[in-house]
């Protein structure tokens, strides 16, 4: 199973191979085109993204579970069906306080990521 490719119209969850994280369970890169990327995450409790910044603008949609995350020195607990916005070169982090499933959106797209 290979990750999608940058421009490809349709991606299929069933397709996407499921990456192991060092800090949380998996990553599954999903549709992206040059301006942005949609990237699915597992997070198990406990399961963290340590802090960290990037110069992609980021929106994070809780899909399932809560996880409480730190956005330039301000925390907050996000559950089921909120967001959050991360302007470029926010330092963030975030820790999965119950198993939890997020969509992260970046613009534009991480090319770190398909390497």
């Amino acid at each position: 199973m290979e990750k999608p490719k940058t421009g490809q119209a349709f991606v299929f969850q069933k397709d996407i191979p499921a990456e192991d994280m060092p800090t949380w369970t998996k990553r599954r890169i999903a549709a992206h085109g040059k301006e942005m990327m949609l990237v699915e995450n597992e997070f198990m409790t406990g399961d963290t993204a340590p802090e960290h910044e990037h110069y992609h603008a980021q929106i994070t949609y809780v899909i399932s579970g809560a996880l409480e995350f730190t956005v330039d020195g301000e925390t907050q607990i996000l559950r089921q069906g909120d967001s959050v916005f991360i302007k470029p070169h926010a330092v963030h982090s975030a820790e999965a306080v119950e198993d939890s499933l997020i969509v992260d959106m970046f613009a534009p797209m991480r090319e770190d990521f398909l390497d």
